[in-house]
């Protein structure tokens, strides 16, 4: 049992930084201006735990299959069951929080594009000479006259 304990334990303190990251990544997402560098490095931090939670996991899982036992049969040993009991519960905190963040991603990202097209329909108006070198939309200069 000792090495489920441990790699639950371990699962435990993987998970404890995934949420301190999930809320530096809410805090960001959360201001007016998001800081587009600061927010990549907080998302590749986030992929890194959760990329040692995965392989926890399944090391935890072929130690309990080596074990023979299933998670249902954690209740028989105290410590294991108080530890798989409080990952469950924080990891359905931290799946609610990266819904969460997830829709203020979303919500920055739909600003972005209408902000764009703005600005794209604005310089198309704004266009002073085609392709071909010539001068397009006139009107924006005023009469046009000829010398």
């Amino acid at each position: 049992m000792n090495e489920l304990e441990k790699l639950c334990a371990r699962m435990l303190g993987v998970l404890q930084q995934l949420e301190l990251i999930l809320v530096e990544e809410q805090r960001l997402l959360s201001a007016g201006q998001v800081n587009a560098a600061l927010l990549h490095r907080v998302t590749e931090n986030k992929n890194e735990q959760l990329a040692t939670l995965q392989y926890l996991d399944d090391q935890r899982q072929n130690a309990a299959r080596g074990q023979g036992l299933t998670e249902s049969a954690y209740g028989q040993y105290p410590e294991l069951q108080h530890l798989w009991q409080t990952i469950l519960r924080l990891t359905a905190g931290l799946s609610r929080n990266n819904t969460r963040n997830g829709l203020l991603l979303n919500q920055h990202l739909k600003q972005n594009q209408e902000i764009l097209a703005v600005l794209e329909a604005h310089q198309a108006r704004r266009s002073l000479y085609g392709p071909d070198g010539q001068a397009q939309n006139s009107h924006i200069l005023g009469r046009k006259f000829s010398v």
